[in-house]
């Protein structure tokens, strides 16, 4: 018995994803590499899916589960309306302006936003951005799942040209969906038998991130932060905001892949991150840098200025948060390598100010901080 070898089209799909053959058709420029110092700096190009400048960041953390994109409003002016079959998270980079939300055959909806706003895009609801002002671009970063839906369905025109709507995430009788206040709910955290409580904040639009208040310590002796949840009703997109204190750092850790995290205040720190017994890389930040840890990567968040440093994070789906083998873990301050310290005390140094990390904490293992700075306000 003999068979006959038959032509089939040729694709690379068994060695690359659905998404990035999509990326590698697109005629945006896209940045690689595992973080981004600035935002605001990247080099733009035209993308004709957007009908606008924009540039995909396509880091080594995001692993095809989170996809990143800037895309620049020109001065006094719009991009072209657009949608996709799943839901954007948009945080304002620079600028000011209108966003137009709306389904097919419906009232539009328009909310205005800053710098430092975030909101959220409804799946398959059509949106456009309006630049108010008409001397400088606007900037806006935009998060999605849109990698990890594509590995599920490959098929572009499901995620461009689908008719489904849900019209009840914007048109209720509840009004406005982006001009509701957001408000706060305290809720008790386990995170592996540590518990503690979170505050978490719930609206479809926040207007500024830099006056976040009713933070909540993180649990533990090593987590030098504080922090609150943010949730958008009905949306799968988890978010958090991050505080380091000034002059301190948190302890190494790791969790799953494509966590996307936003400078959102000034000031001058790094984030280092390795492999287990890898090499370190140090990843300058300030406001509007991107940072990736790739999967299973321990990383830091030093803040050796003298000003509070604030960071949006984009999460993945739950189920790939831990998605590290068991292996989800702190490395404690008298365990951690000297190295690091000794960035963040040159750092310090560089700044003109001395650190508020007790020399006990590098040296007994039961030292409890009592800082005032992480006490919270919830």
């Amino acid at each position: 018995m003999s068979t006959t070898q038959q032509e089939k089209p040729h694709t690379n799909s068994w060695w690359k994803s659905p998404y990035d053959e999509w990326l590698a058709a697109q005629d945006v420029p896209v940045v690689s590499g595992y973080y981004i110092e600035d935002a605001r700096t990247l080099e733009l190009g035209w993308w004709t899916l957007r009908g606008c400048e924009g540039a995909v960041l396509n880091l080594v953390g995001h692993q095809g589960v989170t996809e990143a994109h800037v895309l620049r409003t020109p001065p006094g002016g719009e991009i072209p309306p657009f949608r996709m079959a799943v839901e954007e998270v948009v945080y304002v980079v620079e600028g000011q302006g209108l966003t137009t939300v709306w389904a097919e055959g419906r009232p539009k909806i328009n909310f205005e936003w800053q710098k430092h706003s975030l909101f959220r895009i409804p799946a398959n609801h059509y949106y456009q951005l309006s630049n108010a002002r008409g001397d400088r671009p606007a900037l806006t970063l935009h998060v999605s799942y849109l990698p990890m839906a594509m590995g599920i369905q490959p098929r572009e025109a499901f995620f461009f040209n689908n008719e489904f709507v849900d019209t009840t995430e914007l048109y209720s009788d509840d009004g406005n969906p982006y001009g509701a206040e957001a408000y706060a709910v305290r809720e008790l955290v386990d995170r592996g038998g540590e518990k503690h409580y979170t505050n978490r904040w719930y609206a479809n639009f926040f207007p500024d991130l830099t006056v976040w208040d009713r933070l909540t310590p993180y649990g533990g002796p090593n987590r030098r932060a504080l922090g609150a949840g943010i949730t958008f009703p009905n949306s799968a997109i988890r978010t958090g905001m991050m505080v380091l204190p000034p002059q301190r750092y948190r302890s190494a850790h790791r969790h799953g892949p494509g966590v996307t995290i936003v400078g959102v205040s000034p000031g001058n720190g790094f984030a280092v991150m390795y492999p287990e017994g890898g090499e370190k890389i140090l990843c300058p930040w300030t406001e509007a840098s991107v940072f990736v840890p790739p999967n299973n990567w321990f990383h830091q968040h030093v803040n050796p200025g003298a000003t509070e440093n604030r960071q949006l994070r984009v999460f993945p789906p739950k189920a790939l948060m831990g998605y590290d083998g068991g292996l989800n873990r702190e490395i404690p301050f008298i365990e951690e390598d000297p190295w690091v310290r000794e960035q963040f005390e040159a750092a310090l140094a560089r700044n003109g100010v001395p650190s508020l990390m007790p020399r006990e904490i590098y040296e007994d293992p039961n030292f409890v901080w009592d800082d005032p700075e992480l006490s919270g306000e919830g």
